[in-house]
């Protein structure tokens, strides 16, 4: 097979969902790319021999209208035009599931995807990995972990062996969890579904219209937020995270100059009017498309705010909110 590729031509990573799988269990290929070239719009995926594809999923894409070339090659090579999907620098995801109808003995099957120009033309028996392409190893193993715990009379035994693999698939996604813990306690790595309970940690009571990147990044930040928790500094933090629009806040600390009674210069005096002592002025520019991301109202969107800034500011200040939507 003639194929030339480079990094130049797509961005791709891979991954699947395990590195050790037992013969017929079905594991899942994930591939993200992106549309760099419209010279290379071609997505290339081999599969080696004894693994089935079961299903492939392009996300933003219905299954059934997904075109998918299939050619026999040393295995099976899957074809998919990005460009019919995506525009240029366009990025997607692209899961596909297999079945490992693969022997009974220990070995490595490798997964190789790269971007090309015209689907690939069989010309050799065996297939070789194209240049700059990118490949993924996964190693499939013949006997149950599990059978070095029993006696060694038991280490021929096929059915044991196929018996003990059974259980250890079933726990094996347990397994594959307590192994990576620390990964669920870091805020760019945990599932979304943990993110309002791992923010409980920090004392953060997290509002269910928080986009997921918003809540990582408060929980990144929650302790330079709580070391000035209480402030001006933390309440526009606070706010330009929810909102992603801009926070301007103005504090007022002293009270109006007076000519009648006792009048000293000091913290306490200011020139102007209504220079109320413990008042927070917050004015907010947010883009109107954070209504269409919360689906509220102007007046529902504004006593959100209200009730995020009476729970930042201390108990003893006055706060008054002016919120434009552009």
């Amino acid at each position: 097979m003639s194929v030339t590729t480079g990094s130049d031509r797509g961005s791709i990573e891979l991954a699947l969902d395990r590195n050790v799988c037992y013969p017929m269990e079905t594991v899942k290929l994930f591939i993200r790319t992106r549309l760099e070239s419209p010279s290379y719009p071609l997505l290339c995926v081999h599969i080696p021999q004894k693994a089935e594809m079961e299903s492939i999923h392009m996300e933003d894409v219905d299954d059934n209208s997904l075109s998918v070339y299939t050619k026999s090659y040393d295995g099976k090579l899957l074809v998919i035009p990005l460009d019919k999907y995506l525009d240029l620098g366009g990025k997607t995801d692209i899961t596909i599931s297999l079945r490992l109808n693969t022997i009974s003995m220990n070995h490595y099957m490798s997964f190789c995807v790269w971007m090309t120009s015209e689907i690939p033309e069989q010309v050799n028996t065996f297939f070789s990995e194209p240049k700059g392409a990118r490949s993924i190893d996964l190693e499939v193993k013949s006997t149950a972990e599990y059978m070095r715990y029993l006696p060694e009379l038991y280490s021929y035994d096929d059915f044991t062996n196929r018996f003990l693999m059974m259980f250890e698939s079933f726990w094996k996604p347990v397994n594959q969890q307590i192994s990576q813990i620390e990964g669920y306690f870091d805020p760019d790595l945990a599932p979304d579904s943990f993110l309002n309970w791992l923010a409980s940690w920090v004392g953060m009571s997290i509002d269910e219209t928080f986009p997921k990147e918003r809540i990582r990044m408060l929980i990144r930040n929650a302790i330079p937020f709580f070391h000035s928790r209480g402030t001006a500094q933390s309440l526009k933090l606070f706010l330009e995270m929810y909102s992603g629009g801009v926070v301007e806040i103005s504090e007022r600390k002293a009270h109006n100059m007076s000519l009648s009674g006792v009048m000293g210069l000091g913290d306490g005096l200011a020139l102007g009017r209504e220079n109320k002592p413990n008042t927070v002025l917050v004015d907010m520019t947010v883009s109107a498309s954070e209504l269409e991301r919360t689906g509220f109202s102007k007046d529902k969107y504004e006593m959100k705010i209200n009730e995020f800034i009476r729970s930042i500011v201390p108990a003893h200040t006055v706060f008054s909110l002016t919120c434009k939507f552009k």
